[in-house]
């Protein structure tokens, strides 16, 4: 008998139950086949009915174990149970043939194709299609058994496609939603199955209700915040930008702008439009996106403020990877970060926008939930430009096809509508002049701005003015790592004790210790000397209040960012002062060079309008823009995309540089914990059971960094640099408590540096 053939017993075998999944549910009960089908079937239709595809992710859900009825891969099942051991039968042919054969999906059958491996480029299904193995018969085997169990597969009827599918770029993006709601629709059901869920969903939060719980949380904040500190005459403002959310918040579903200046609640403001927008138009979540982890905890925390968010009562999903999913609440949240099962999500862009672009099922899995929610983008200046175009296209199509309203926040608003994505797009301001808002502003906020860039000031020589400054607190802002340090050894040299150090040599745990202590010096009176030096990192979403702040020569939309940290409040008797210098030692990042040249063409010591004059500031974005070339932007990721190379997207949609590796390190302050955290004990955990790694890597991320692989070439450092698992490593060098991991000259000796 040939291997593909079936002997008389295996053919006799039909009224057998068919199991989907073995015991281990704690009732020592499998799974039936048909059950898990129709469940999963059920499940994702529910999932695609707010963009309209219910009855294809029905099919989806019916077809995409079809194999499983195979007498093999039953047999195997059963060899296997109890082993921890695959059943390694494969079992997605069936109901991909079944698809395409008898309804037509075509490469709309890719999702049951890919849904344990991800999805591949069509051809790769077609060709697998087209040679099918020597199992087919089994496939035959599998319909005929299930034919039996499944009436409807007798008369199956064609469904109706979403007028999305016939576009190339919009039937790629309703394969990758179809994917993601039969991913889910299969795990969940499997995870009930074995009890690791009581329930495939949680229960629909009303958008109302959110909103009632944030508007009563929003006028506690405001009544605490003037017991504590006191009104502030930027207050009005900030109450006018908020009352613009809520007026704009009853138009429908659409690209909106909110361009509010720094300073003026945007955070409060973009969630009461979200929220206020979702009650009206009946949209189903909220998603934050930000585009650092420290924002997105920062907000995180503000919004479960608001909205009465508990470990008993969970409203806020805060997703990215420094999270912890241990403590109070953690199953839930643990749950919900795997599909965005939440009513308000924060997140980081970079969560978001890989998501939307990759091709695997445990990053995917949650995208179907985006369909009919507000995405509110936060930050949008620190949108990588290399992306722009499939970022914009992505977006785009989500709100045609997929019913998303999608704010772009940020108070130094790009011009991306002459860009191709986005040509004929229509967006709302949610502020109504926000030019005469920024005017107003600086009435009531007055700021200062003084350029020494001719000649150029070496980086001792701003120390020295920064020592000399007047205002006894400054905020330095540099472009580099390098830099910073330079500035940061001067200025201590000079007022030892009195400074302070940001950059991203310091893990994130250390970082938010030194915002700690800066904010609260800065609020104590009498008014204490300080300073900080800090890298860019400083300028979104860090609520701090400096009468100086000093900016090495940066694009112009950094240079507004940094300037919002001057005299915040306008609360100070003198101006803020913004001190823009171009050091002589001259360094910057690669991506700085076509909009640092913009800047100078615009901004400068013997030119009319300042950095915050909104008009000059988005014909600074349109020249930059029109320097780019289009693939400068990406955009032959829209060319993939439209071919639906989904392994193509997933390799070259980077938003982070990947010319880095994770390095563990050991802080620890004890003058503000006593107990050092048990890094080491973490370290073995993870050497020990990487099979648990994601647990051990959560908790080692607040004391992680990146380092630069150019760094590793670098002996004296590569001899410090000890492997734990993959491509991350422990240091076991210096780890300063100022400054951070300390990288030691190329004369020292690596062995002898000694920990503080």
């Amino acid at each position: 008998m040939e291997s593909g053939e079936l002997s008389k017993g295996e053919q006799g075998a039909d009224e057998c139950p068919l199991w989907a999944h073995s015991r281990g549910n704690g009732s020592g009960r499998r799974h039936l086949l048909e059950d898990h089908l129709r469940s999963v079937g059920w499940w994702a239709a529910k999932f695609a009915e707010p963009f309209g595809a219910d009855q294809i992710a029905y099919w989806l859900g019916l077809t995409h174990d079809f194999g499983k009825a195979s007498e093999i891969w039953q047999r195997r099942l059963l060899e296997v149970e109890g082993a921890d051991e695959p059943v390694g039968v494969d079992h997605r042919a069936a109901g991909t043939r079944f698809l395409v054969e008898h309804l037509g999906f075509d490469v709309f059958a890719m999702p049951v194709y890919g849904h344990h491996g991800g999805l591949d480029h069509p051809s790769v299904m077609a060709n697998f299609l087209a040679s099918p193995p020597l199992e087919v018969a089994h496939e035959e085997q599998a319909l005929q058994r299930l034919r039996a169990r499944l009436p409807e597969l007798a008369t199956p009827s064609v469904p109706v496609w979403p007028a999305c599918a016939s576009d190339p770029l919009g039937g790629e993006l309703l394969t990758r939603m179809l994917f993601s709601a039969l991913v889910d629709a299969d795990h969940l059901d499997t995870q009930v199955h074995f009890g690791k869920r009581r329930e495939h969903v949680a229960a629909q939060v009303d958008p109302a209700h959110l909103l009632d719980r944030f508007e009563a949380g929003r006028k506690d904040k405001l009544r605490e915040q003037l017991r504590t500190r006191g009104a502030s005459p930027v207050d009005p403002l900030r109450g006018e930008v908020y009352e613009a959310c809520v007026a704009a918040a009853s138009l429908g579903p659409g690209f909106f702008k909110l361009a509010a200046p720094t300073g003026l609640g945007k955070t409060i403001s973009s969630a009461g439009f979200a929220l206020h927008h979702a009650s009206v138009q009946g949209l189903r979540r909220v998603v934050v996106a930000v585009p650092f982890i420290s924002i997105t905890e920062q907000n995180a925390e503000v919004y479960r403020e608001l909205l009465g968010s508990t470990p008993s009562d969970p409203l806020v999903l805060e997703h990215h990877s420094s999270v912890a999913l241990e403590g109070p609440g953690s199953r839930w949240q643990r749950l919900a970060a795997e599909n965005w099962d939440a009513p308000f999500i924060v997140t980081t862009t970079v969560q978001l926008l890989q998501s939307l672009h990759d091709r695997r099922p445990w990053a995917m899995r949650k995208l179907h939930r985006l369909a009919r929610s507000v995405v509110v983008l936060d930050e949008i200046q620190a949108l990588p430009v290399h992306l722009l175009i499939p970022i914009l296209a992505m977006l785009r199509q989500l709100v045609e096809h997929f019913g998303v309203t999608v704010v772009l926040a940020s108070a130094t608003q790009p011009e991306f509508w002459d860009l191709a994505p986005l040509r004929q797009v229509r967006a709302v301001d949610i502020l109504p002049d926000p030019a005469g808002l920024q005017r107003r502003l600086r009435r009531i906020r007055p700021m200062r701005y003084r350029w020494e860039v001719s000649p150029r000031p070496s980086l001792e020589q701003v120390a020295t003015k920064v020592a000399a400054e007047p205002a006894r607190q400054v905020l330095v802002v540099v472009n580099t790592v390098d830099h910073a340090r330079i500035v940061y050894d001067a200025l201590n040299a000079r007022r030892p004790g009195m400074v302070r150090h940001l950059s991203t040599r310091m893990c994130p745990a250390h970082r938010r210790d030194v915002l700690a202590d800066v904010d609260a010096t800065l609020k104590r009176k009498p008014v204490e000397p300080l300073n900080l030096v800090s890298t860019q990192l400083i300028e979104a979403g860090v609520d701090l209040d400096f009468p100086v702040v000093y900016r090495a020569m940066s694009p112009a939309e950094s240079i507004l960012q940094a300037a919002g940290r001057a005299n915040r409040e306008g609360q100070r008797p003198e101006s803020g002062l913004v001190v823009i210098f171009d050091p002589a030692e001259q360094a910057m990042p690669a991506s700085y060079g076509l909009p640092v040249a913009e800047t100078r063409r615009r901004f400068g010591p013997m030119k009319q309008p300042e950095p915050d004059d909104l008009g000059t500031l988005a014909d600074y974005f349109r020249g930059y823009y029109a320097t780019l070339p289009e693939n400068a932007m990406g955009s032959q990721l829209l060319a993939a995309r439209a071919s639906w190379d989904f392994p193509t997207v997933t390799k070259d949609f980077r938003m982070i540089d990947e010319d880095s590796v994770p390095v563990v390190v050991r802080y620890h302050n004890p003058q503000i914990t006593e107990r050092p955290d048990p890094i080491d004990g973490w370290l073995q955990q993870l050497r020990r059971d990487p099979a648990r790694g994601h647990i051990w890597l959560r908790r080692l991320q607040p004391y992680t960094i990146s380092l630069p692989k150019s760094q590793l070439a670098k002996p004296q450092v590569a001899a410090l640099l000890r492997p734990v698992i993959g491509d991350l490593y422990e240091w076991a060098g210096v780890y300063d408590l100022n400054i951070g991991i300390v990288i030691p000259a190329k004369e020292e000796n690596p062995r002898e540096q000694k920990r503080p």
